[in-house]
């Protein structure tokens, strides 16, 4: 399995809102048609701004080629590249492939998106961590056995959790789900107390494996099937 995930970002002065209607309405059906399942659809709250974030799910990537050329010969889709192109809003395009490890909750492309977190609202920390050439693997291997389990105890929903394969490498890419901003920051704050975390943070150090670490704060659009 294999997760394409997309990040547009827009002009500002209100582009991505017009945008974002267009693709709810057209762009996103016509690419359901023939393109693997819709995993998540988001903006950021906090990181850069007037971007859309992205993610669709294959289990075989000759599927995705077939869907890709079979999309460009939908009349929908030249409809809505034309109709794109009169909003002029996107200013730049990202993407990158990425396939999930052993242990993240999403190992299927059509593995439907099951709530656990209270309430009906949804912020997700969305990040992206850069390794030194060689590193990634020490790192990851310490994540899964010491450092996940502590996060499970004390933060939101585990959504999924990836290396990239195409696009910048020594790369990992995972997001969280939040009921919100502020319980976020309490149940972090509550991890960052807890001395096995501080225990983690010694190890990893140790490996001097991470070269960069950036978040972005998202929110759920209206046809995301994450929300």
């Amino acid at each position: 399995m294999f997760l394409e995930q997309r990040m547009y970002t827009a002009h500002p002065g209100g582009k991505l809102g017009d945008w974002l209607k267009l693709y709810a309405a057209l762009g996103n059906p016509t690419s359901a048609r023939h393109l693997g399942p819709l995993m998540g659809a988001f903006t950021t709250e906090f990181g850069p701004l007037n971007r859309f974030v992205f993610m669709r799910a294959y289990n075989d990537l000759a599927d995705r080629d077939r869907g890709m050329d079979a999309r460009e010969a939908d009349p929908d889709w030249a409809t809505f590249r034309a109709e794109s192109g009169k909003i002029g809003a996107l200013a730049q395009q990202e993407n990158k492939l990425i396939a999930p490890v052993a242990w993240s909750p999403v190992q299927q492309a059509a593995q439907p998106f099951v709530r656990t977190l209270p309430g009906s609202t949804m912020v997700v920390d969305h990040r992206t961590y850069d390794f030194h050439p060689g590193k990634l693997a020490s790192w990851l291997a310490a994540y899964g056995e010491t450092g996940l389990p502590i996060q499970k105890k004390h933060l939101g929903q585990f959504l999924f959790m990836g290396t990239t394969e195409i696009g910048p490498i020594n790369q990992v890419v995972f997001m969280w789900a939040f009921e919100s901003l502020a319980a976020r920051a309490k149940q972090r704050g509550a991890m960052a107390a807890d001395p096995a975390w501080g225990e983690f943070g010694k190890l990893t150090g140790a490996l001097g494996a991470l070269k960069q670490q950036t978040n972005m704060i998202l929110k759920p659009t209206a046809f995301s099937p994450i929300k």
